[in-house]
């Protein structure tokens, strides 16, 4: 199967589902990671167009860990917004990708353009088979199916679908710590949050309580879009 993971920044999808992205790749299925936005109010101190060239590598090499493909839509990072230019990107990726199945963020999340891109990606599913939407990515004959994996911190989300990660957490965290600008950005702008902490350090606590309400040690948690076209009598995550 071939398997893109969205988010709306770079890290969104190592933080969210890296250990189940590594799984998948264990498996032979070819992996894609994107990114809506190019992540270019990642720093307090750097430029705009040289903190989103340090995050798109460091999106490109965390997803080298499991030789995935990285691909990057350049929005501007918090000024991401809906266009027809937008939906047709989105078309385009997914089409590029061929995905039968896509994770994305949850439609309730604490950032606008975590909210956005799931959105997009939900209204743009049933357009991917459509050949009169022209992109430059050709359609092909396939609704993806899609799982939404939780917001950071997992606050207000409960889970369907578990994905046991307990054989690829170390790997989870690898690629997130790839992503070494935003220790500082968590440092400089989340002070009271993050103060004295390494914030990807939060990401095993989480991994640990959905392994504890599952039964394993490490475990990533989804919620799949059951609606019309995306339901398959079969479980499709790892």
């Amino acid at each position: 199967m071939n398997i893109l993971a969205i988010g709306a920044h770079p890290d969104d999808v190592e933080i969210s589902c890296g250990g189940t992205l590594a799984k998948y790749a264990k498996q032979g299925h070819k992996v894609f990671t994107a990114t809506a936005t190019n992540g270019n109010i990642g720093s307090a101190t750097l430029p705009m167009d040289e903190i989103a060239k340090i995050r798109k590598e460091e999106a490109r090499r965390a997803a080298a860990i499991i030789g995935a493909e990285y691909i990057c839509l350049d929005y501007d990072d918090e000024m991401f917004f809906e266009d027809k230019q937008a939906r047709l990107a989105f078309i385009n990726l997914v089409r590029y990708c061929k995905a039968d199945i896509i994770l994305t963020h949850n439609p309730e999340d604490y950032n606008p353009d975590h909210e956005l891109t799931s959105k997009i990606i939900n209204d743009i599913a049933v357009m991917i088979p459509i050949e009169k939407i022209h992109t430059k990515a050709p359609a092909y004959d396939k609704i993806p199916i899609i799982a939404y994996f939780e917001p950071a911190n997992g606050l207000g989300f409960i889970p369907t679908e578990y994905v046991d990660i307990t054989d690829t957490m170390e790997i989870k965290m690898a690629m997130c710590r790839e992503h070494k600008s935003q220790v500082s950005w968590m440092a400089d702008n989340y002070k009271e949050a993050v103060a004295g902490k390494d914030f990807f350090e939060n990401y095993y606590t989480v991994a640990k309580y959905r392994g504890l309400q599952c039964g394993v040690d490490y475990a990533e948690g989804f919620r799949m879009a059951n609606d019309a076209f995306r339901v398959v009598p079969r479980r499709v995550l790892p």
